[in-house]
């Protein structure tokens, strides 16, 4: 059933046409329904190629969610779909696996981590252009150690309050991600060391601050499981820092306010 936003907009499905809202985007989308069925691609021969590819795609969208939830206490400062992304990211890095063949192609991060550096949670704001201080960061892969120095901030010269709230405050997260890969005689792609991708640990949030005045330098030392140790080496340490804005709420209470802020993927290791 097709619903109208406004006299222009109308979502839902209407005879062989679709049409969604995404977040990240102000125009309706409209595409065309058909195709062939899901019992013709699960066993039409014509159809093997196909199958290839929705078994690696299938790998790329739980890579991305692993990603994703390696960070997933900063999940409220993306204003666009990160995960869309992010399983782009872990496509091109499954093309780069020559050895694996065509429907089992593996996605190691371990081999390619540099291509998550960088990665910024808001394409409205960027890190440096909000916290207008340099950010020194630090990751030891052998003691599971992160450290973040950020200096003393004069708001009126190097914060970007661009909503106009009255509190921020910094968010850091240090998680790991697996590599994904079938296993020897399995069908099935799997992480490996999956239970070693702590997501509660090396979390770190500052109290909240008034967007006025000169705040103090904050020292950061995020400590990672070592267990085992050393860590694995199919396991990629993610460092992330950000900054979000909060205003009071329910009960007096500082609460964060949802797209109102950004972070970004800082250090790999």
């Amino acid at each position: 059933m097709a619903r109208m936003k406004n006299f222009m907009q109308m979502t839902g499905s209407m005879a062989m046409v679709s049409m969604y809202s995404m977040q990240g985007h102000d125009e309706v989308i409209i595409r065309t329904k058909g195709g062939p069925n899901k019992y013709q691609i699960k066993t039409k021969p014509q159809f093997e190629k196909v199958r290839r590819n929705n078994s690696e795609w299938s790998a790329c969208t739980k890579m991305g969610s692993q990603i994703r939830m390696s960070f997933m206490n900063m999940n409220r400062m993306e204003d666009f779909p990160v995960s869309g992304a992010l399983n782009a990211i872990c496509k091109q890095i499954q093309k780069l696996d020559s050895e694996g063949e065509h429907g089992k192609r593996g996605i190691y991060l371990t081999r390619h981590k540099e291509m998550l550096l960088g990665f910024s949670f808001s394409r409205k704001q960027v890190l440096e252009s909000v916290l207008r201080v340099p950010i020194e960061t630090t990751l030891d892969r052998e003691t599971g150690e992160a450290q973040i120095v950020i200096p003393a901030v004069n708001t009126d010269l190097y914060l970007y309050n661009f909503r106009k709230l009255p509190y921020y405050r910094i968010v850091a997260n240090f998680s790991g991600v697996c590599d994904m890969a079938i296993p020897e005689n399995e069908n099935t792609y799997q992480h490996e060391q999956y239970n070693y991708c702590d997501r509660e640990l090396g979390v770190f949030e500052s109290e909240w601050l008034p967007t006025t005045g000169t705040q103090e330098a904050i020292h950061v030392k995020l400590q990672y499981p070592l267990d085992p140790n050393p860590i694995p080496e199919n396991v990629t340490l993610v460092l992330c820092v950000g900054i979000e804005f909060g205003k009071k709420g329910y009960g007096d209470i500082t609460e964060p306010v949802k797209y109102a802020g950004t972070g970004k993927i800082v250090k790999v290791g």
